[in-house]
């Protein structure tokens, strides 16, 4: 008696194949995400806050959970000439940062006698410093900060943060 290769062993062979090419096509679009160099940004001054924010600028640190000495300057002002963020206000821009990566952020606000105060410049600052917008999650991001008087070291403070994967409300 002979045997005779039947056609139908040919199809479990052929789904492995196309089902290890397919798999293999999804991760390589995995590894495609990692290197995007757009993150969404919506910056909010929370309706807390009881300054009105003249100035972000940033700068880039590296990588995400990585706490190097920064090397970069801080970049220009993120907002136009004129433009502000007051209590409840946001700003939407756009960074060019690869995923994985992080940039930090200072600020600048209106003091009450239409003049800036660059938040880290005064003497005697004690609020938080080293503030985070993250490329990690998502290509987008929602970041808040709460700035407000600290009458024990007479400065404006930064008292609140936070820093979401995704467009918050």
């Amino acid at each position: 008696m002979k045997k005779h290769f039947a056609p139908i062993a040919i199809f479990p062979v052929l789904f492995a194949f196309l089902l290890l090419s397919s798999c293999e096509d999804l991760l390589n679009q995995d590894k495609d995400d990692t290197t995007k160099s757009s993150l969404n940004v919506k910056f909010k001054n929370n309706t807390g806050s009881t300054y009105t924010i003249t100035t972000i600028q940033i700068r880039k640190r590296g990588k995400v959970q990585v706490n190097t000495t920064p090397t970069d300057s801080w970049g220009n002002n993120l907002l136009a000439a004129g433009q502000s963020l007051a209590p409840g206000a946001h700003f939407l821009f756009t960074l060019d940062i690869p995923a994985g990566e992080w940039v930090e952020y200072r600020l600048g606000v209106d003091n009450g006698q239409d003049v800036t105060v660059m938040l880290y410049d005064q003497p005697g600052y004690d609020g938080f410093t080293n503030l985070p917008i993250t490329h990690w999650g998502s290509d987008d991001r929602s970041v808040e900060v709460t700035i407000a008087y600290n009458h024990d070291s007479n400065t404006i403070n930064v008292t609140g943060w936070s820093d979401f994967s995704g467009i918050q409300n």
